[in-house]
């Protein structure tokens, strides 16, 4: 297949597995993705450990040291022109090092495989790579980064890397030309290095160094390319302040309140986002979203309807279910192709009807826009949309991946579960359906009381 081909094609998911050990729940817990991977089970079984963990190593890419979890941040003091509470490289707080690793382990491991594609414009030597394959593994004890290992595969051969060890092995080279992989004693983990041996084209020389920056950025890439949608969502103010540069502010912020200027400043100062965020919001419930300067310094966020006779309204004063759907709607539409949206519970606070339309829509949006979902739920509705596509044959089977998750004695139990061409489930999901089937029973069999 060319280098051209394998862009293209919308099953080549970003994410192809992650890895954990001692890591809250999970001992040792292995996750094989696809396009789409289904994450369910109980409450406090695991689930958004997965999440978690990802987002603490993607998270640790943006430091220059060894500490896997930073200090705590601290709440700034806000500003019209600084209205952020916390900077933009926070994004996910969960503690200290104890409050995540696995007692009594002092040790853990986050690891990961997935696959990098250059993006469009991307010209020369990195065009010609084509898909990049990529594993990483980084160990952590007692918070520091002791040692890492991984690979790189792509048109040009192989390299892999492993740390304290400065050297690299394998075989990648570009006409001759040898790249090693050196690591790197941070969660960048490598750099890569080439070496010519006489003279070589200008020209040619600055492709190889956009090249190495290519392999060497891989692993912090492929962690970057994964964007939260966190299960704490919806407008809680009438209006929201302005940004310095709207449309620019990363919405993987720490906080909701941080999260939602970003959102806000994004949706109105991109009227084609809007507009698009708009039609699908009123797919679902019937209402679309707008904006008004309200003050030099805030910006207000209204709800539009095209029925007849109904006002425009704050779409803060809009149902629970709307009021969140921005905050699912808007960071898939910003995500790039091969990139990857972790999403929580997208059925919170939605009407049955609307969670099956939602999931139709994600279903339709990862296929047309080459759109990885990790979906963690506990919606019946949501799971048999997914399976009814497969059924009907929009997906296949293999283009699922399905996890049950379980809380054993304090340890994640974590199984894939095969779906068939029929859309079911082999062997089934513990404690899934039956409590609707249970219910289900005890009405008929109220209906049968004299």
């Amino acid at each position: 297949m060319t280098a051209e081909g394998a862009f293209l094609r919308y099953n080549e998911a970003v994410l192809k597995s992650v890895r954990l050990k001692n890591f809250k729940l999970h001992k040792s817990t292995s996750i094989e993705a696809a396009p789409i991977t289904v994450f369910i089970g109980p409450n406090n079984s695991g689930k958004s450990s997965i999440f978690q963990a990802l987002l603490i190593l993607r998270q640790a890419t943006h430091q220059t040291n060894e500490f896997l979890l930073p200090s705590i941040p601290q709440r700034r003091n806000t500003t019209d022109d600084e209205p952020f509470l916390f900077p933009p490289d926070a994004t996910i707080g969960p503690g200290e090092f104890a409050n995540v690793v696995r007692r009594p382990s002092a040790d853990l491991q986050i690891g990961c495989e997935g696959e990098l594609q250059p993006d469009e414009a991307a010209v020369g030597l990195v065009r010609g790579a084509g898909a990049v394959q990529v594993s990483l593994d980084a160990y952590v004890r007692d918070n520091r980064l002791v040692r890492h290992e991984g690979w790189i595969k792509c048109q040009y051969g192989e390299g892999r890397w492993s740390f304290p060890s400065p050297a690299s092995s394998g075989n990648l080279s570009v006409d001759g030309i040898p790249v090693e992989l050196r690591s790197v004693q941070y969660f960048q983990l490598i750099q890569a290095i080439y070496s010519f041996a006489g003279h070589v084209p200008e020209p040619h020389m600055r492709e190889m160094n956009d090249l190495a920056l290519f392999l060497g950025s891989a692993p912090s890439k492929l962690l970057r390319s994964l964007h939260p949608v966190l299960p704490l969502r919806g407008f809680e103010e009438w209006a929201y302040p302005s940004t310095k540069f709207p449309g620019t502010e990363n919405l993987d912020r720490l906080v909701l309140s941080d999260r939602t200027v970003a959102l806000t400043n994004a949706l109105a100062a991109k009227s084609r986002l809007r507009a698009q965020i708009s039609e699908r919001l009123k797919s679902l419930v019937d209402v679309g979203i707008d904006f008004e300067t309200a003050s030099a310094h805030r910006v207000k966020v209204f709800a539009t309807s095209a029925g007849a006779g109904r006002a425009e309204m704050l779409f803060l004063n809009e149902g629970t279910g709307a009021n969140q759907l921005p905050f699912i709607l808007v960071p898939i539409a910003l995500a790039q192709p091969n990139e990857t949206i972790l999403l929580s519970e997208p059925e919170a606070h939605l009407h049955p009807k609307a969670q099956c339309e939602l999931t139709r829509m994600l279903l339709t949006v990862a296929k047309k826009e080459n759109i990885q979902f990790f979906i963690e739920t506990h919606s019946e509705h949501v799971l048999h949309t997914i399976l009814n596509a497969v059924a009907k044959g929009e997906w296949d089977r293999d283009e699922v991946a399905l996890h049950y998750f379980q809380n054993k004695n304090g340890t994640a139990e974590v199984g894939k579960r095969e779906i068939n061409q029929f859309g079911q489930v082999d062997g089934g999901l513990p404690d899934f359906f039956e409590q609707s089937l249970a219910e289900l029973t005890d009405y008929l069999k109220a209906l049968r009381k004299p």
